[in-house]
């Protein structure tokens, strides 16, 4: 009976280390993958501040921020019969139309994150439902009946391989385990394992802002 429980016992530890080092290497995987992603950004955009455009570019950029400082803190000077007002020389009225321009596009982009955002405040919201009760708040897909995570949790059913509910640490746990037994087995393509782990990973970053949903909606 003893030989029994402490083989059960091992057979537990080689099962969580075997799931934590799987978990570690997911995790680093992504980390390099992000990593591997901001280097590239940041090489692209050293390449072209090296660029003959883009140093053109930068310089004028610079000029015309001091330019603007200097015209709102010296408008008497700017106003002089011999001043650019005046004048309307083509220097500055370029100025000024880049200036016209660059407000223009502030407050249309003020306007849009406006119009989004009543958008997704007055948006249908998810009919899932989780164990608690609680009715999920997340907007739903447009022609569907559920938000973007439950959505696709449901075509992960499709694919033969309920992950669960997911909807807290331990059942995403939980998902993650029946993912890497599904793996090991052999069920499933290459397509359907990246479809599901995205949706784990939708649902590992939509748990927490789930709560805080709730949360402010009690």
């Amino acid at each position: 009976m003893a030989l029994k429980n402490a083989d059960e016992e091992r057979r537990r530890e080689e099962n969580t280390m075997s799931e934590n080092r799987m978990n570690g290497a997911a995790i680093v995987v992504n980390q390099a993958a992000t990593e591997a992603d901001e280097a590239r950004k940041k090489q692209y955009r050293q390449d072209w501040e090296e660029s003959g455009g883009g140093q053109l570019c930068l310089a004028f950029y610079d000029a015309f921020k001091k330019y603007k400082y200097y015209v709102e803190t010296h408008s008497g000077e700017m106003a002089r019969p011999s001043g650019p007002i005046n004048n309307k020389y083509d220097e500055h009225t370029v100025f000024q139309e880049c200036l016209r321009t660059v407000e223009s596009y502030k407050r249309e982009r003020e306007e849009t994150l406006r119009r989004n955002l009543e958008k997704a405040q007055s948006a249908a919201r998810c009919e899932h439902e989780f164990l608690t009760g609680e009715r999920c708040r997340a907007p739903k897909v447009t022609g569907k009946q559920l938000c973007r995570m439950h959505e696709s949790m449901e075509e992960a059913k499709a694919l033969k391989l309920d992950l669960g509910p997911m909807e807290d640490p331990d059942s995403i746990q939980a998902g993650i385990r029946k993912l890497q037994a599904a793996i090991i087995d052999g069920k499933l393509d290459s397509k359907q394992i990246g479809h599901l782990l995205y949706t784990i990973q939708l649902a590992a970053w939509n748990v927490t802002r789930t709560r805080t949903v709730l949360a402010e909606a009690k």
